[in-house]
């Protein structure tokens, strides 16, 4: 059996447009924007354009948030995001410069262990259209905490101004698995939201994110703090995390923050989201 080869060097895209390219040499990892316009397209909210070219020892955690934690093998990163391509969430997409081969996403989801999710082209779809992921699927055994957050988005945001959770008053069970429309959909323009993790807007680990977590009361300020920064409605955002923090302090529950990108200028900040902890990353 032959061992695939690494790939060193990815081109990366922001909205189904190429924006640059994400590579990796023997001292760590580098970005470089495509263009030297600083009004194009970020990447992350902690990588604006204004800087063309981004190097450190670490995967950037944008990226790495795809990849769980720990990343399986910073020797193949790389590879690791090139593979999961299509199962991520955010606007961001990747291909292989050397083998740029587009695989349609599948229409029913694969089997699926107990804390694992996966995005699949909504099966009544119309075969004719061009298949795309539009639709997110987990375990069944994630219905309780689903029925919960239903709940919990009913207390805290009775009149559904905030895009947390709004995913979960869609999400059905059909026995198989509990599906509902991804949340980094933009539902009237059709585009995928920038969605990057809290703890990589942070520029933690997942494990020091966790570890930031069994600490109440500084864990808490810190997310307080994350709302008020990025989200214009942050009082509302607030309010409803608070009804949410016991479950992403106990690893329930992975927080985003989600946002529109614009043409001219910095992203726009929709609000947090937050989803059932993929545990099988």
């Amino acid at each position: 059996m032959t061992t695939p080869q690494q790939i060193q060097t990815l081109q990366v895209f922001n909205g189904g447009k190429p924006c640059g390219w994400l590579g990796q040499t023997a001292t760590g990892f580098w970005f470089h924007y495509a263009s030297n316009n600083p009004k194009q397209h970020w990447v992350s909210l902690l990588m604006p354009p204004r800087i063309n070219f981004y190097q450190q020892a670490e995967l950037f955690p944008v990226f790495a948030q795809h990849l769980g934690a720990p990343v399986g093998s910073e020797a193949d990163a790389l590879s690791q995001l090139h593979q999961l391509n299509g199962q991520q969430l955010g606007s961001l997409s990747f291909a292989n410069p050397d083998n740029p081969v587009v695989t349609p996403p599948p229409r029913t989801p694969p089997w699926l262990a107990a804390g694992q999710r996966a995005l699949i082209a909504n099966p009544n779809t119309s075969t004719v259209r061009r298949p795309f992921a539009d639709t997110m699927v987990h375990h069944p055994s994630c219905w309780p905490l689903v029925q919960t957050l239903q709940q919990l988005k009913k207390q805290a945001d009775p009149s559904n101004r905030l895009h947390g959770l709004r995913w979960a008053f869609q999400a059905q069970l059909n026995g198989q698995w509990v599906q509902h429309p991804r949340p980094d959909l933009a539902p009237y323009q059709q585009h995928l939201y920038g969605f990057e993790a809290v703890h990589a807007v942070l520029n933690l680990s997942p494990q020091q994110f966790n570890a930031l977590a069994e600490t109440n009361n500084k864990f808490e300020q810190v997310l307080h703090e994350v709302a008020r920064t990025y989200c214009k409605n942050f009082s509302a955002e607030i309010e409803l995390l608070q009804l949410l923090l016991p479950y992403i302090q106990q690893g329930l529950l992975s927080a985003y923050l989600v946002y529109e990108q614009h043409p001219n200028g910095k992203p726009t900040v929709i609000g947090v989201e937050c989803l059932p902890t993929n545990f099988l990353l």
